[in-house]
């Protein structure tokens, strides 16, 4: 019993020292730091880019596994890319836009993520996925001015 206790408090410090992002999402620093802006705007756009990317390799495949866990953590890192906004930027009708998309991609990606070994369910998501995406890249295009 003591033993079971040791294991939930050292569970419970490993997540809280390293963050419950890092347990779940071990790639999504990997992926912000390669989209990597000269602001935290132009990595939103660069993250855009890149889950829309993931999201064709993984439309129709049957091996599909891999592909949603690169996405999965390229989201993630999506939202931690939130932090690297400017206080101008964050107050603009245009960033607040993006921020209800961001947050719809969210989401989506998890409904995708429920239903995702129902392949027409899957395309289906992610095709409403990669349409919030571009809308998503054009309001932080029209933050970046």
């Amino acid at each position: 019993m003591n033993t079971a206790i040791r294991m939930v408090a050292m569970m419970i410090v490993l997540a809280g020292l390293t963050g419950c992002g890092s347990l779940m999402h071990p790639r999504a620093g990997e992926f912000l730091e390669q989209a990597k802006g000269a602001s935290g705007v132009e990595t939103q756009i660069n993250l855009t880019n890149m889950i829309e990317t993931s999201i064709k390799a993984v439309r129709g495949q049957t091996d599909y596994e891999a592909g949603l866990d690169a996405l999965h953590n390229q989201v993630y890192a999506l939202k931690k890319s939130a932090c690297q906004v400017t206080d101008e930027q964050a107050k603009t009708l245009a960033y607040a836009k993006a921020m209800t998309l961001r947050r719809e991609v969210g989401i989506i990606f998890h409904r995708l993520w429920k239903t995702r070994d129902d392949q027409a369910k899957r395309d289906m998501h992610l095709d409403l996925l990669a349409h919030r995406i571009g809308e998503l890249r054009e309001a932080l295009q029209a933050v970046k001015g």
